[in-house]
């Protein structure tokens, strides 16, 4: 490869200075010290010349010349946020234009992106990166390293580390436990009566009724802090199959249960 006339001058003018500190110690120092004293210099030259041409060519490597803007952690949480955005804006970093590609790492199960987002396009653009939790009970909580790798045309790459943290549900179900004693039921034989609610040891936001329907069965419910709604999931004790919802909030619920073969009751309990 053709050496660049700065490195070519570089030389030159260190062989002229080798040359007249040569011919001032010829007559000063023996022969052999002579020898020495000229190959030590010879080798550091040789050695500055070598660390010159590499940071040459470090210099002269290509580096993207963009930037993504608005990267930072995201966050759901269960029963609360079921969505969540990712605001970016894609910039040159100078004067030169063209074509940025956006692609974003796997996601965790039960988590989804909007399809829409805004993948490529010459900067500055924005574009907005919208993630869905679209599972019924809400996805496994924890935090997952993602990565958005932004792609110029010539095959630059850039990529930005995020976190999308996906939190438990919080725990509401404080103001449902406790004794109700003025609870009613439509279905036949029902009537008014009492009943008791306490939570789940083991489960966040599952309840327990002790005397369901004045059955006397022990009938198990979930309940959703964001749509203060409580399920009644589809299950048989003591030879009854129960199921339904219906609204709670405080301390009162208006539940509208099948039980057995009949047909839907109406519940109330405060």
């Amino acid at each position: 490869m053709k050496e660049p006339p700065f490195f070519i001058l570089h030389k030159t003018l260190l062989a002229n200075k080798l040359h007249s500190f040569a011919h001032q110690i010829n007559n000063q120092l023996p022969f052999y010290k002579k020898v020495a004293l000229i190959a030590a210099i010879g080798l550091t030259a040789l050695a500055a010349c070598k660390k010159t041409t590499n940071t040459t060519n470090l210099t002269g490597s290509a580096q993207p010349a963009f930037l993504v803007n608005g990267i930072s952690d995201v966050t759901l949480q269960n029963d609360l946020t079921t969505m969540t955005e990712l605001y970016l804006t894609v910039s040159y970093a100078d004067s030169a234009q063209s074509n940025v590609t956006l692609s974003l790492s796997t996601l965790p199960a039960g988590i989804t992106i909007d399809t829409s987002w805004v993948v490529s396009g010459i900067p500055t653009f924005n574009t907005t990166l919208t993630f869905y939790d679209t599972t019924e009970i809400g996805a496994t909580a924890g935090t997952y390293p993602m990565v958005l790798t932004a792609t110029s045309a010539n095959g630059s790459k850039k990529n930005y580390n995020f976190n999308l943290k996906v939190k438990a549900a919080p725990p509401c179900t404080t103001g449902l436990v406790g004794k109700y004693l003025s609870c009613y039921s439509s279905c036949t034989g029902g009537g008014y009566y009492d009943d008791s609610v306490y939570a789940d040891a083991n489960v966040i936001n599952k309840v327990w009724f002790t005397n369901f329907e004045n059955s006397g069965h022990l009938v198990y419910g979930t309940y959703s802090c964001r749509t203060e709604v409580m399920t009644i999931p589809t299950q048989t004790v003591g030879g009854v199959t129960y199921s339904g919802s219906g609204n709670a909030y405080s301390h009162f619920m208006n539940l509208s249960v099948t039980v057995g073969s009949a047909s839907s009751c109406s519940f109330t309990m405060e």
